[in-house]
């Protein structure tokens, strides 16, 4: 049993890294860099959403209970946008398109190891409360 948490464990921190070299392709590879802006115009929630992952990436990599609920709000937050946010068509062969069912893949089992492994019993709150 401690072998197999362990065993999760590293499992949870390779997605967590993972999960940080996708969202860092996808930035790169994003096809609306490709236009030309203004360079003084700075996107405030894209910043404030960056923050929010990282914060919530390094939580959970030190197992802290914050960690868990700020990467939930993460992925709710993402599927919000995803719904609600402007359409647009990609190409089936863009490699954009594979880190972003990449990240997803990602997301889904960073959330499958947290909550319905017994490792969730890692993320308990030193107060009980959560």
């Amino acid at each position: 049993m401690v072998d197999d948490i362990i065993l999760q464990k590293r499992t949870l921190r390779v997605l967590i890294i993972s999960a940080l070299l996708v969202t860092v392709c996808l930035i790169f590879l994003n096809p609306d860099l490709a236009i030309p802006s203004d360079s003084s115009q700075i996107d405030y929630f894209g910043v404030l959403a960056v923050l929010f992952f990282l914060v919530s990436l390094v939580l959970l990599f030190i197992f802290h209970f914050w960690g868990k609920i700020f990467f939930t709000l993460y992925v709710l937050e993402g599927l919000v946008v995803r719904w609600y946010g402007p359409e647009y068509i990609e190409p089936a062969d863009s490699i954009f398109l594979l880190f972003t069912y990449l990240e997803g893949m990602i997301e889904g089992a960073i959330l499958v190891l947290i909550f319905l492994t017994p490792m969730k019993n890692l993320f308990k709150s030193v107060k009980g409360y959560l």
